[in-house]
């Protein structure tokens, strides 16, 4: 894998993010390590500032933001239009070039709906994903293949970002899955799982990653995002996507 399609999630500065170090300082770290893109979690956003502070590390730096968002983009099988909004401004004000939402409780997917998130997306110039997360309600395959299926036919603006080791919070075979959903795949979240569901460094898990890795598409960006508490550790781990 190409370095610079390596990204860094903010949750590898899990310590960091609990100690109030705002993510923007991470922009920093993100330049030392020679890398070009940054995935910002809203949940760790402490003031509208911070977004300014983003944008201006992001244009010193030259670093592509990605905003990670942890809410839905349907509730009550209704687009959340003013959610949707939101985030695209804030992602807009710091320069991100992509958000990143759960699907949520959706009914079908309309060519209304799909009209009114085109609109917003070329309003604040963002690009939308979504995520298999870890809870069953937004994490089952088939529900996702379904809605982006309906997305593609609908000639709609949504990608998927392919998150390896949730899948087995599901019971899922991620490499299965790579095969089913790598048509619609831009975005890769990366990391390994043990048997109780815990974290790993790569290749200390049971998820095979390098297979999934074979098979989803090759020049697009991927994140490390799990915990990693050393520089020095989280050096090894980049060099191991190197070495893919």
């Amino acid at each position: 894998m190409k370095k610079d399609q390596i990204a860094i999630n903010t949750l590898v500065y899990l310590e960091d993010l609990h100690a109030g170090v705002p993510q923007s300082e991470m922009l920093d770290w993100v330049h030392e390590l020679g890398l070009k893109t940054i995935e910002v979690r809203r949940e760790f956003i402490k003031n509208d500032e911070e977004f300014h502070d983003i944008k201006t590390k992001s244009e010193q730096y030259g670093i592509n933001v990605f905003y990670s968002v942890p809410e839905v983009l349907y509730e009550n099988h209704q687009l959340n239009v003013e959610t949707l909004e939101m985030v695209c401004k804030e992602a807009n004000e710091m320069k991100g070039s992509a958000i990143k939402l759960n699907i949520g409780e959706y009914g079908q997917v309309s060519e209304a709906d799909l009209k009114t998130i085109t609109k917003l997306l070329e309003k604040y110039n963002i690009k939308l994903t979504v995520e298999n997360d870890q809870t069953e309600s937004n994490g089952k395959s088939q529900k996702i293949f379904d809605f982006l299926t309906e997305v593609k036919q609908l000639g709609g603006p949504i990608t998927f970002t392919f998150d390896i080791g949730n899948w087995l919070f599901q019971g899922e075979d991620p490499v299965e899955n790579a095969k089913l959903l790598q048509p619609f795949v831009t975005y890769i979240h990366i990391k390994d799982i043990d048997e109780g569901k815990n974290t790993r460094f790569l290749n200390e898990g049971i998820v095979d990653w390098k297979t999934v890795m074979a098979i989803l598409p090759k020049e697009i960006p991927a994140a490390i995002e799990y915990p990693i508490f050393t520089k020095e550790e989280l050096v090894a781990e980049i060099h191991k996507l190197i070495d893919l």
